[in-house]
């Protein structure tokens, strides 16, 4: 490729390696594909981290159950090894143009260059089975209890948190969030060189199963069409399934797990980005680790554009939006898929109107096309109901499986279920299911299946989160000739008629949504009227720019 870059396993490596082609051949067989593209983003951090070192890099896999430790300090001690397998070994010298940085060593109490000899251990979370226990999530005390009661008590924590949640909304729409004030004092300054490879640095929540994440990986294959290198950093654990996706071919993919551990006001992976890349932006989806080190770079490379995009506004405190809000000053645009985001940005933050950019997410995956009819009922004789999203408490997949117990015991009423997803709830639910001896009804799509497959085999989609910003899902239903019945939420009553939105109060959901159900299992018409009247609401967005119309303007702006 370049001086700079080489490739490991078919992906873009910031470093050489010392490893034979009969030892590469054996690493590629004892990893699968999601595997080795972990362990090419963590070798390629370290590169970054570490300019022109020479390091060894011995690989591990964890026990089932356990997570990765791709980035964190531990990658310097053995300790994170005790209970992983070890896979290989080689040396690899980074590629990358810098300086290096010291490394806090907890055993001499300072900051000291590589004090572990250039030893990095890799460990790579196992493939885990089907309806298996996700090896990664919340790992503090707190989480795990409280995750533990809302699996065992699921309708009755929701009614609770339900409650909870309504001063927060009202303060929500009311409170003007407080800018960051940031002190700059000591960030180099001196942008980038102009015959670097341009590139544009993405941050995401993680690579899985998500609208958001879809949108993410959409703007990842417009940035680079546009001629940018993507360099995608995500910072929250994950299995990452989707990292072998084909819109992150040619990326250069860095997976942080923490601590990262990085000396006091300095960046060095950033640094060394900006030393190497010619980086034209940063644009922010779900990141907080990005948008933190937002100030750092716009003073660190004066000029730099800066694009945020947001999706939902979260009850405790406004999520990410609140955070782009807090950092407005360091951002050019905040893009927004919904009226109720740009509401809140203008009205309620004060932010410049001419700051905020609505396009919804129509057409992402549908190519604009619609459905001219709704979709003829797959069995006239039962009505398919459908569940697509995270196993995620913000998805309530526990309440939609409720649902699936109450309207068994409807006379008359034959159903079935087709449920996509994954997530930390899968266990849970799949657990649920079949305690409740509803198998016989489930058929289950692995989350990685194409949602229009699982969308040709349902008559309606229910959505049972307790949160939304306006869901891609719900679009792309609605483009299959699918009606959706949703709780309302977020922006979804701007494409879900009155008649088919109901309560996100979980005891209110069950009787509405079984209601509804029922209506349109007995009645035809009244199941096409639905999808009829919720496609000429979504039609109406097409005044607006589409999401991937403004973003591929956006990066070409940005490549000039």
């Amino acid at each position: 490729m370049s001086d700079l870059l080489s490739t490991a396993f078919g992906r873009p490596a910031l470093f050489t390696a010392d490893l034979s082609a009969p030892a590469a051949e054996k690493l590629g067989s004892a990893l699968t594909e999601r595997q080795l593209a972990l362990l090419v983003s963590a070798t390629n951090f370290h590169a970054l981290d570490n300019p022109g070192a020479r390091l060894r890099i011995v690989v591990h896999i964890n026990r089932p159950g356990l997570g990765a430790h791709l980035t964190d300090a531990g990658t310097r001690h053995e300790k994170v090894t005790a209970e992983a397998t070890r896979v290989a070994e080689f040396t690899i010298v980074s590629t990358v143009a810098g300086s290096p940085h010291p490394h806090y060593t907890h055993t001499r109490k300072s900051w000291l260059t590589d004090p572990e000899t250039g030893v990095r251990n890799i460990v790579i979370d196992a493939e885990r089975e089907p309806g298996s226990t996700a090896t990664v999530g919340r790992a503090s005390l707190y989480w795990r209890l409280r995750g533990g009661i809302e699996r065992r008590y699921p309708f009755e924590y929701d009614r609770l948190r339900q409650w909870l949640l309504r001063g927060r909304e009202s303060s929500l729409n009311s409170t003007v969030v407080a800018r960051r004030v940031v002190d700059l004092t000591g960030v180099p300054t001196g942008g980038t060189a102009t015959d670097l490879e341009p590139a544009v640095i993405i941050g995401l929540h993680w690579l899985e199963l998500g609208g958001a994440e879809r949108w993410a990986m959409e703007s990842i294959a417009l940035a680079r069409n546009s001629g940018l290198r993507p360099i995608v950093i995500t910072d929250v654990p994950s299995t990452h399934p989707w990292i072998t996706k084909a819109e992150l071919d040619g990326a250069i993919v860095l997976t942080l797990t923490h601590p990262v551990n990085q000396p006091e006001h300095s960046e060095p992976v950033l640094e060394a980005l900006a030393t190497n890349f010619d980086i034209r932006g940063a644009f922010v989806h779900h990141s907080r680790w990005l948008y933190d080190r937002l100030p750092w770079l716009r003073n660190r490379i004066p000029g730099l554009h800066v694009a945020t995009t947001h999706h939902i506004l979260e009850y405790n405190g406004g999520g990410y939006p609140a955070i782009g809000a807090a950092l407005d000053e360091f951002i050019d645009v905040h893009h927004v898929i919904s009226p109720q985001l740009q509401d809140w940005f203008v009205r309620v933050q004060g932010v410049d109107p001419a700051k905020v950019a609505l396009a919804p997410l129509i057409g992402l995956t549908t190519t604009g096309s619609v459905a001219e009819v709704a979709r003829a009922r797959v069995d006239e004789s039962v009505l398919t109901l459908g569940f697509i999203g995270r196993f995620a408490a913000q998805k309530r997949p526990y309440l939609f499986t409720k649902l699936v117990r109450e309207l068994q015991d409807v006379e008359g009423l034959t159903i079935r279920v087709v449920i996509q997803g994954g997530g930390e709830l899968e266990q849970f639910v799949r657990r649920d299911i079949d305690s409740h001896k509803l198998s016989g009804l489930v058929e289950w799509v692995d989350e990685g299946s194409p949602v229009s497959n699982t969308l040709a085999r349902i008559d309606c989609l229910v959505l049972s989160s307790q949160n939304e910003g306006l869901t891609l899902t719900t679009l792309e239903a609605l483009a299959a000739g699918v009606p959706v019945i949703s709780t309302d939420v977020g922006s979804q009553r701007t494409v879900i008629v009155p008649d088919a939105l109901v309560s996100r109060d979980p005891g209110l959901f069950l009787t509405e949504a079984s209601e509804i159900v029922t209506r349109m299992a007995g009645s035809e018409d009244y199941r096409t009227d639905v999808w009829r009247r919720e496609v000429a609401l979504a039609q109406e967005f097409t005044e607006y720019e589409s999401a991937h119309d403004w973003a591929g303007k956006l990066f070409e702006l940005w490549i000039k």
